[in-house]
């Protein structure tokens, strides 16, 4: 049997969930505890002597082993271009492909063929690499009751930085609103006003992880969960569009359980609890470690389409914007 392990790289924590024979170990890291020690998660992740692994994609690269990716491909997971500020990831990843483990890229939304392109329109974030492993989790954990391919439901997914919003028709992702083009999250802004960015201007990437619900409250006061409710509602009632009718509404992430209650008054709702262990990204993250491998889970990543992941997260903007950004992108490489 197989023995794969998926890696979440979160706001909060990086987290690693191993999966083999029906045995299953997590183990979880403070982000700021690996930033300050790249080498610990790194020797964790080789301590459990997985065949497979994969995740640690940001904002997501179709399917590809570590030691393949190229420089530019690197500046796509993170889109930062500070390279002292990017530093973390990078060391993790060279020291992964030092040690020539058989670590494997996940996709992003944005790269799914199934979600439409009009979708996808000037979006650059719609849903990162560990939201894509919550939804195949997800669709894993309905597989008890319901076919793969009668499946209908959202998933919100709360995190401590951001929420995204994902919608899956017969057991595939066909839309989802998040991250940094979505609803404001715990911390994280999430979609800017055009003006906003447009008088601020230049910022720091950390700007885009500030601004959020957490700071409304400290400065206008208020309830944190409840305000936190209203934008997860707003999101779920936005991305239901794609499919007309969800039949189940799936909660992941840290405010899941939180919000529980208030989503349940509007929605047939359950928490997404996977193995029953562990960060539920993580374990969506071994879920398609092990799929990559031919295991047990290919089928259900298989229909997904997650194998026919294909470009890059700026493939779809429209061409004013995107001359503007490939332009800038080019003096960043030629100079360094």
């Amino acid at each position: 049997m197989v023995r794969s392990a998926g890696v979440d790289a979160g706001t909060n924590s990086y987290d690693i969930f191993v999966i083999k024979n029906g045995d299953f170990f997590s183990e979880s890291f403070k982000s700021e505890k690996v930033r300050e020690d790249p080498s610990s998660v790194v020797e964790a992740i080789e301590s459990y002597e997985a065949d497979i692994y994969a995740g640690l994609s940001g904002y997501g690269i179709p399917i590809k082993r570590f030691s393949q990716l190229k420089d530019y491909e690197l500046f796509l997971m993170t889109l930062n271009l500070d390279a002292e500020k990017s530093i973390g990831l990078r060391s993790i990843i060279e020291m992964i492909r030092e040690r020539d483990l058989n670590f494997y890229t996940i996709p992003g939304i944005i790269h799914l063929p199934t979600v439409p392109n009009w979708r996808k329109f000037n979006k650059i974030d719609i849903g990162t690499y560990d939201k894509l492993c919550s939804a195949v989790l997800a669709v894993l954990q309905l597989s008890e009751e319901i076919p793969i391919e009668r499946q209908c439901f959202i998933l919100a997914e709360i995190g401590y930085g951001f929420s995204s919003f994902i919608a899956v028709k017969n057991g595939k992702i066909v839309d989802s609103i998040g991250g940094t083009s979505g609803f404001p999250g715990y911390t994280s802004i999430g979609s800017m006003d055009a003006e906003l960015a447009y008088l601020v201007e230049s910022f720091p990437k950390k700007m885009i992880f500030s601004g959020g619900i957490r700071s409304f409250v400290e400065e206008c006061g208020g309830k944190e969960l409840d305000i936190l409710s209203e934008f997860v509602l707003k999101g779920l009632k936005a991305v239901e569009v794609g499919i007309e009718r969800a039949e189940y509404c799936i909660l992941s992430g840290k405010f899941a359980k939180d919000l529980e209650k208030v989503i349940s008054e509007h929605y047939n709702t359950e928490i997404l609890k996977g193995f029953g262990k562990g960060k539920q990204s993580a374990q969506g993250a071994g879920v398609i470690a092990n799929a990559i491998a031919g295991g047990e889970f290919e089928p259900i990543v298989r229909h997904m389409e997650i194998f026919s992941a294909k470009g890059t997260v700026l493939d779809y903007l429209s061409s004013d914007f995107k001359s503007r950004v490939l332009e800038k992108l080019n003096l960043y490489f030629r100079s360094n």
